[in-house]
């Protein structure tokens, strides 16, 4: 009896099990309420990436291998390390380079001056002008062109334009442009001559002039007024002319050249300050027509006129001035 009895409760242990097995493993049914369905949360994969670190690369030089006598035998140099020049070495290079080249021009003797080639210099003697720029001796870099055009040009008014260029390793080129006269101005203090512009130089060498004019002083000035406009070129040529050599009006050029053809021969034109041109009369008097000449035909006939009557008075003046046409003028003394 009491063996059946464990019989029985073994074999109800066994249905038990049973039973909870199989309601762990049977599945549940889709349409359960999600209200008790237990939501599942869903992981979102997160990928996270590394930049792979830049390896160290150790530069080296390069080995140099020397091979020896013995055969198969060689001989390693030290590597030395690979320079790398940046633009802040460049430069300094190129400025240090640049000094040593200074100093070599302002040092050596190949670079000092020893050669001056002057070209068209005719009446002005080269060694006039070379003796008044002291170039000889100096460093070629010390050159300033421009300063030798102004000391020229300040020291010859008679040089109208002045080009000067340097060359290595030690030349220098002056090439002067003269200006041609063509008035003789004899005066008791000094000979001048007179160029086409009325510019006023010293007498230098030799050159042939239309006319000689025999004075008691100096041409008269330009007298600059207050309206009066001044051009480049008269700014230009008055820039360049020394004080003792002062520019003359072109009207006063004029009027000489349109006198002298009424010269008597074996005459010279004659100027006075006070009265003008004129000329010494081969009769025996000095006449004047002033400075301004532009009625000379008038003034020309009035002087004939007044000859006429002294000579029929039988009188011999000293003196004739028609340096105003309509009040002219005559003296018996001198």
């Amino acid at each position: 009896m009491a063996k059946r009895q464990r019989e029985d409760e073994s074999r109800f242990e066994k249905i038990r099990a049973y039973r909870q097995t199989s309601r762990k493993n049977t599945p549940q049914s889709p349409y359960v309420s999600s209200a008790t369905r237990k939501q599942t949360k869903r992981k979102v994969p997160v990928t996270r990436r590394t930049m792979p670190s830049a390896p160290m690369v150790k530069r080296q030089g390069r080995k140099v291998n020397v091979p020896l006598r013995t055969k198969g035998a060689e001989l390693q140099l030290p590597a030395f390390p690979q320079l790398q020049l940046g633009w802040r070495f460049i430069s300094g290079a190129i400025f240090f380079l640049s000094l040593a080249v200074v100093f070599s021009f302002t040092s050596l003797d190949a670079f000092e001056i020893s050669t001056i080639n002057l070209k068209g210099s005719h009446r002005l003697g080269a060694e006039a002008i070379l003796s008044q720029v002291d170039l000889v001796g100096k460093a070629i870099i010390s050159i300033k062109p421009e300063d030798i055009i102004q000391e020229i040009t300040e020291s010859f008014p008679s040089v109208k334009s002045v080009k000067v260029s340097a060359g290595l390793p030690a030349s220098v080129n002056i090439q002067v442009v003269e200006r041609d006269p063509i008035i003789l101005w004899q005066s008791e203090e000094m000979p001048l001559w007179i160029d086409a512009e009325g510019v006023t130089f010293p007498v230098r060498g030799e050159a042939e002039t239309i006319l000689t004019v025999v004075a008691n002083g100096n041409p008269p000035e330009i007298v600059k007024t207050e309206t009066e406009e001044t051009t480049e070129e008269d700014e230009k040529i008055s820039s360049l002319l020394i004080p003792n050599y002062p520019k003359t009006t072109l009207e006063f050029i004029h009027g000489m050249l349109a006198l002298s053809e009424y010269l008597p021969e074996d005459t010279y034109l004659q100027y006075d300050p006070q009265f003008g041109l004129g000329w010494q009369d081969p009769r025996g008097w000095l006449v004047y027509f002033g400075s301004n000449t532009s009625e000379i035909d008038i003034k020309l006939a009035e002087y004939e006129t007044i000859i006429s009557t002294l000579q029929a008075e039988n009188r011999q003046p000293a003196l004739i001035s028609l340096e105003f046409l309509h009040s002219p003028f005559y003296r018996m003394e001198p």
